[in-house]
């Protein structure tokens, strides 16, 4: 596959930048068409920006999904709906055998997640979950510490997603209540790719309920414990309601043979990535890697994109994956389900106040 033509749905925000960045990320990208149930996305300007359509005149714009997809020739298919619709435009997608680029989270149910297993069985396409956490540089640099053995086996891990998202509320009103646990593929997906062969079998999830605001449904800081046939504990944390003047994103990987750990910013203090190792010679005392969310080695040719440049790499491992058939990179529908359904469960068990809930995966009974 050399031409790529290229298609979106769902024109918000994050979706304009994405599509923007997509046709920038290779060469011969086709930005053939885009959809939305909104046309004022497509036709107005969107935060001083002007108009999609000026900006891809070219690209034909549609507010009925299948009637894109049966009109167009589609190669990559763009999933950028409100989170709670991904999975249903990822799998039509696929059943028309387009390759689909998906934002995260990928499900928001287990009978989603297996109804998505099933249709990417039968799809002669590819799926890949657009986790930007999983490209970040630190993250990267963790798992090459992994790969070297310099971690040995990771048995604990911690994640914490601390986003004080109160002034999103008027433009995102979905963020005002709900179990913010749900929202774990920023923390789990980095995580996970340090356990590659152990998968979250169990959780107990607590919740303080609404202390800052004290609206009912609200859940202003919420943790899970997670555990696996081997005995791995990982421990997430996600707060969308405090009063943290901190970064949003750190993690913590204890190993058999060393340590690592990326703290997010505080107040003034940046943020640290430290490591050590009884394995590699020099390094058995905690030390600081030059390191953050921004890959170096494609600083240059992500020319700034998003996240530190992850969005780019998404693109650049997935586009790379079509053209020479090698999908060693890319970010499966497998791994993005096992990202996003612990968080479901996590949820289920904080409903029943903290009762362990046994996690499924639609693999399961293969």
């Amino acid at each position: 596959m050399q031409e790529i033509r290229f298609a979106l749905v769902g024109a918000g925000h994050r979706g304009r930048y994405m599509f923007e960045a997509g046709c920038k990320a290779a060469e011969k990208i086709i930005p053939v068409a885009a959809c939305d149930i909104n046309p004022d996305l497509w036709y107005k300007s969107q935060r001083g920006q002007k108009p999609m359509s000026e900006t891809f005149a070219d690209t034909r714009f549609y507010e009925d999904f299948d009637t894109m997809l049966r009109q167009e020739k589609i190669d990559v298919l763009l999933v950028e709906t409100p989170a709670h619709i991904h999975t249903k435009f990822c799998a039509t997608g696929l059943e028309h055998n387009i390759n689909v680029l998906s934002d995260i989270p990928l499900v928001r149910s287990y009978e989603e997640a297996e109804m998505l297993w099933e249709v990417g069985k039968r799809s002669k396409a590819t799926l890949m979950t657009g986790a930007n956490p999983n490209e970040w540089g630190f993250i990267e640099a963790a798992y090459d510490l992994y790969k070297q053995g310099f971690l040995g086996k990771p048995f604990y891990l911690e994640a914490e997603y601390i986003h004080d998202v109160r002034y999103l509320w008027e433009e995102t009103p979905w963020r005002r209540k709900g179990m913010p646990i749900r929202y774990c593929t920023h923390s789990l997906g980095p995580l996970l790719r340090l356990l590659p062969d152990d998968e979250l079998r169990k959780v107990s999830c607590v919740t303080t309920g609404p202390q800052i605001v004290g609206e009912e449904g609200q859940n202003d800081l919420m943790t899970a414990h997670f555990t696996t046939p081997e005995n791995v504990v990982v421990r997430f944390t996600a707060s969308f309601i405090n009063e943290a003047k901190c970064g949003h994103h750190s993690y913590r990987v204890f190993g058999t043979e060393g340590y690592f750990e990326h703290l997010s910013e505080r107040g003034h203090y940046p943020a640290r990535t430290m490591f050590n190792s009884k394995k590699l010679y020099g390094a058995t005392n905690l030390t600081e890697l030059p390191i953050g969310m921004t890959r170096p080695d494609f600083a240059a040719a992500s020319n700034g994109a998003g996240h530190g440049g992850a969005d780019f790499m998404l693109y650049h491992d997935f586009f790379e994956a079509l053209r020479t058939g090698n999908m060693e990179k890319v970010i499966t529908m497998r791994d993005g389900i096992r990202m996003s359904l612990p968080g479901l469960f996590a949820a289920e068990s904080a409903e029943k106040g903290g009762e362990i809930v046994q996690i499924r995966y639609p693999w399961d009974k293969e």
